[in-house]
């Protein structure tokens, strides 16, 4: 593309009229992660944390050609630009553009990865080339490289060892059972103490009548719960299938807590006639247990760092 003096790009935040062509653009852009208007709507002008000033796009001749978008608390959350646009300094400018308003937040880090519990991806998808050699180019390195699963659910069953490890924690005083509505203040106790980052999620999952949860308590107190179907994580009823989140109390790890948890859910799941069960983030130690449970690995991504 040879860039006449008309068709200089001009640079700007984000506003309500660019909904529609944003998404278009994204459409052709992020080809494995298509969205709609309303989607787009939902999890990013309806975030709480959305700040215009942090949505930038790049438009020539009235048409947008790129999009970046930082997050306040130091994430670079989703960036793209025209194919016929690439290569000409429009997305340098966008991250430059990105990075001054994080500087000016006092934020001195940036990651290139969704963050919990909004995102559409937990980082960049390694098909993706252009993206991650641009970010390489622009001084990012990888940090983790998570992974999205899922596993078919037909004819799943608990494994023997993980029913004997359901009663032996039973004698112990746990019980691993369906949420019922007075666990309610005891779960959130649990959420905001052990997993803050996932307690606006599991507040507003129950706000928009979501129960669908499986929890471990031990004398009345919360030791370990998950969710599924979250409406908070894909609104407004949640993607069918999405798995997640999922914790157990840090000293209770190792002890086949969240076997039982996991294994429950999927009862409960297939009775009520899920056929498929899938989660976008896993990664580090919980990869193995995924794996052992009949998971596979059916994306790859990379989450990318640097200095503001």
């Amino acid at each position: 593309v040879i860039i006449s003096a008309m068709q200089q790009p001009t640079f700007r935040p984000f506003k309500a009229t660019d909904l529609a062509p944003l998404v278009a653009l994204w459409y052709r852009c992020l080809t494995k992660d298509p969205i709609t208007e309303e989607r787009f709507w939902r999890l990013f002008l309806l975030d709480p944390n959305f700040d215009p000033a942090g949505a930038l796009v790049a438009e020539v001749g009235g048409d947008l050609v790129g999009f970046l978008q930082v997050q306040g608390a130091g994430y670079l959350t989703v960036f793209f630009v025209a194919p016929e646009w690439r290569r000409q300094g429009i997305g340098t400018r966008l991250l430059a553009m990105g990075l001054a308003s994080l500087a000016a937040k006092g934020r001195t880090r940036v990651s290139c990865n969704g963050y919990a519990p909004y995102y559409v991806f937990p980082g960049v998808d390694v098909d993706y080339t252009d993206a991650l050699a641009f970010l390489t180019a622009q001084g990012f390195t990888v940090t983790s490289e998570p992974v999205a699963m899922g596993m078919a659910l037909e004819g799943v069953r608990m494994p023997e060892a993980v029913c004997r490890r359901r009663d032996a924690l039973a004698l112990e005083g746990y019980t691993i059972r369906l949420f019922a509505r007075h666990d309610t203040l005891a779960l959130l106790a649990f959420v905001k103490a052990q997993f803050p980052h996932w307690y606006v999620s599991v507040l507003d999952g129950l706000q928009r009548g979501n129960e669908e949860l499986v929890v471990a308590e031990r004398a009345g107190e919360i030791v370990g719960f998950t969710q599924w179907q979250n409406p908070h994580n894909d609104p407004p009823h949640g993607a069918p299938g999405r798995f997640g989140p999922f914790g157990v109390h840090p000293t209770l790890r190792s002890h086949g807590i969240g076997a039982v948890i996991f294994y429950t859910l999927i009862e409960h799941a297939t009775a009520s006639g899920a056929r498929y069960l899938w989660f976008g983030w896993a990664g580090g130690r919980n990869l193995s247990f995924y794996e052992r449970a009949g998971c596979r690995i059916t994306r790859r991504f990379q989450i990318l760092a640097r200095e503001v």
